[in-house]
């Protein structure tokens, strides 16, 4: 076990595709990628560490742009609600709930 306390069995799985949800931990963890590389380094011809840890961080960026993608087209949606041609509908936008309450000052 490394000090970051993933144990090998752990690390063949994620070799083999068993473990996906340990990427992200690979991606950081020195240790883990010492132990990978020289798993690969051992058992393969070539060595695989760069462009599979390239990958993993590729596949990193593409989750993050797409969650920013989303957030970005939900804040483009709430503004045209707000502010597009149907806002002059004050109950249309009321009943979106996207609008903060209107404040009472009496």
């Amino acid at each position: 076990m490394r000090a970051c306390r993933t144990t090998d069995e752990r690390l063949f799985d994620f070799v083999d595709g068993l473990e996906p949800d340990l990427e992200s931990h690979v991606e950081t963890c020195d240790y883990c990628q010492d132990f990978l590389a020289e798993l690969w380094v051992g058992e393969l011809s070539t060595d695989l560490s760069a462009p599979v840890l390239r990958q993993i961080r590729f596949d990193e960026f593409l989750r993050e742009l797409g969650q920013l993608t989303v957030d970005v087209a939900t804040a483009m949606a709430r503004a045209f609600l707000a502010y597009g041609p149907a806002a002059d509908d004050a109950g249309e936008a009321e009943s979106a709930n996207l609008l903060p309450p209107p404040d009472d000052e009496e």
